[in-house]
């Protein structure tokens, strides 16, 4: 008698290319099935079977050629004959993915040598873009090659840094194509800044959605802007509408997403819906392009790039965990409970560098504007008298208990009162450097997380000060407190704004000095609320003074800001760095309090 058959039953899951695969016990077939790529196969404990993609399937069933004693059973005729179809059209999709890639890697050592090229020969392309321009414009260097390189890739992130001039290189890259109807999202402050460089530069009409005041209708713009804001309904609803009912997304010959970082989160709704909206097909050849804009692409860490990368490459950056675990070095941390873990050993910052290089354009203030007064960053040290530490020690100790009572409580709301409390007892010194500073006729600005700070800052000054909080939901109020402080003959000497309020958008450069009561958590954030002032047009060198109490969350977040900026300055322009922070600054802001306190396990 012959050895006894083991059967594997391989049932097709309705008319996908995915089976359920179901057998008896077997250690062998399991090591066989778990060597498989873990993005084709997976357990179903209901239906007590392994999901396996075709593909893979098929790679499973040649392992076991020749073998006598298993068999794979389709249950018909019919549905083996089904499998092997699948099979010779996933073979020629293969031969044909394998032919895209090397026709795109053909591309992308082009790519890399054009944008290479037109750093220096960037001048033969001068007359010819600044003829697509209205006004008195001079175009700089950078802002040549940015709009030529994106008019060759089709699909970019631009990075260049606060204050270079990203919304005109996107804009001349609109006009040398001709295009009849592009897409701009941006943060809800930047609508109006977007809106007027259009009308500034150019004779296209702009409509912004849910204006009052638009002068076009969207059926005539070439610009239709809205904000991020319009893609965040629940994605669970049946259909999600951009609520621009009469544009034909098909129509679309371009997205521009300004401030891109704010994509950065893969489970949000805004991410989910602008995916579903904008679908890229890899293969087709598909017309729209995708253009992202952001001084800080990746505002805490290497692996907030990926959301972009993914849409400028989806063949390059497939995966969000391979992404995570292959280039930043993330494992989740499964003992401490705090999500993933990052082990700077692992990571591949400089190969992701190079690996990006033909999808993006970065440039550097000290690089591209070599005349732009210096910035420095000046820590400003504070000292509260023992009353106050004690009270200060009180609260941290109460959050440091609540950290490990609630470990799964929200201890971002937790952090705040100790945050509010240092942010409070700055006001009184911070008013005596301020009125040192007005004597000599300067401006400057100041902002905070807290707007309680804020306005006890605008009750001492007067009206020498003006708010931009967000309480002012007119955006053209807000504009006009910023186009007063920059008016060199204005009274205005002082602007007070949130942080959430002043890191996009604005132009501050009337002042060169300024002032964070709160420090954000992250260094994204941090960087774009100083370049407010550190900017094209900035005449004087610009310094930025944090405020911080000695040995309080201030020192703290200070300390794992400057570590975590190593990182991002890795990633983007591959410089040498000492060493990486491995969790997030908030993660280690915790952890810190924790042990001050004797709050960790033993």
């Amino acid at each position: 008698m012959g050895e006894p058959v083991f059967i594997v039953t391989c049932e097709r899951i309705r008319r996908t290319l995915t089976y359920h695969v179901r057998f008896p016990i077997n250690d062998q077939l399991i090591k066989r099935i778990r060597e498989l790529p873990e993005e084709t196969r997976k357990w179903r404990a209901l239906e007590r079977a392994w999901e396996i993609h075709a593909s893979s399937l098929l790679i499973l069933i040649r392992g076991f050629r020749g073998s006598k004693g298993i068999k794979f059973d389709f249950g018909s005729d019919e549905s083996r004959k089904i499998f092997v179809q699948q099979i010779k059209k996933i073979e020629l999709a293969e031969i044909e993915k394998r032919k895209f890639i090397a026709e795109l890697n053909i591309k992308k050592e082009n790519w890399v040598k054009f944008k290479n090229e037109l750093e220096t020969n960037y001048e033969q392309y001068s007359d010819k873009l600044h003829a697509l321009l209205d006004g008195d414009v001079k175009l700089y260097p950078h802002q040549i090659v940015a709009s030529m390189f994106m008019n060759v890739t089709r699909s970019t992130l631009i990075s260049h840094e606060m204050g270079l001039g990203k919304t005109l290189s996107a804009i001349l890259f609109v006009e040398m194509n001709g295009f009849e109807k592009v897409v701009v999202i941006t943060p809800n402050s930047l609508k109006f800044n977007f809106y007027e460089e259009v009308k500034k530069f150019t004779n296209s009409n702009a409509y912004i959605v849910n204006w009052r005041r638009n002068t076009c209708t969207i059926e005539d713009a070439k610009y239709v802007i809205v904000n991020y804001d319009f893609f965040n309904p629940n994605i669970k609803s049946k259909r999600f509408d951009p609520k621009w009912q009469k544009l034909d997304i098909g129509s679309i010959d371009s997205v521009i997403c300004d401030e891109c970082q704010k994509l950065k989160n893969t489970k949000s709704n805004t991410y989910k819906n602008f995916k579903r909206t904008f679908k890229k097909k890899i293969f087709k050849g598909d017309k729209v392009s995708k253009i992202f804009l952001s001084g800080t692409p990746a505002p805490n860490r290497a692996h907030e790039l990926y959301t972009v990368l993914n849409q400028v490459s989806p063949l390059d950056f497939a995966t969000k965990t391979y992404f995570q675990k292959y280039y930043c070095g993330m494992d989740y941390d499964h003992e401490s409970g705090w999500g993933y873990r990052t082990n700077s050993a692992e990571q591949r910052l400089e190969e992701l560098f190079h690996k990006t290089a033909p999808y993006t354009h970065r440039k550097r203030k000290i690089d591209a504007l070599k005349d732009l007064p210096d910035k420095t960053y000046q820590k400003v040290m504070m000292e509260m008298d023992d009353a106050e530490y004690s009270t200060y020690d009180d609260i941290e100790n109460n959050v440091a208990n609540e950290f490990v009572e609630r470990p799964s409580g929200n201890h971002l709301t937790i952090m705040i009162r100790l945050r509010q409390y240092t942010a409070h007892l700055k006001v009184k010194p911070l008013l005596e450097l301020i009125e040192n500073i007005l004597e000599t006729g300067e401006k400057v600005v100041i902002v905070d997380y807290y707007k309680e700070s804020l306005y006890e800052l605008k009750e001492a000054l007067g009206d020498v000060a003006e708010l931009h909080t967000g309480d002012e939901k007119d955006l053209e109020v807000r504009a006009g407190i910023i186009k007063r402080f920059q008016d060199p003959d204005s009274d205005l000497k002082v602007f007070l704004g949130t942080i959430q309020t002043s890191n996009y958008g604005l132009t501050l450069t009337a002042a060169s000095k300024l002032f964070i009561i709160t420090l954000p958590y992250s260094v994204g954030e941090y960087d774009q609320v100083a370049d407010r002032l550190h900017r094209i047009g900035q005449k004087a060198a610009v310094n930025i003074y944090p405020l911080v109490f000695r040995d309080t969350i201030d020192d703290y977040v200070f300390s794992a800001i400057e570590g975590k900026r190593k990182e991002i300055v890795k990633v983007m322009d591959n410089e040498d760095y000492e060493s990486v922070v491995a969790e997030s600054v908030f993660s280690e802001v915790v952890n810190k309090i924790k042990e001050k306190h004797g709050k960790t396990k033993e």
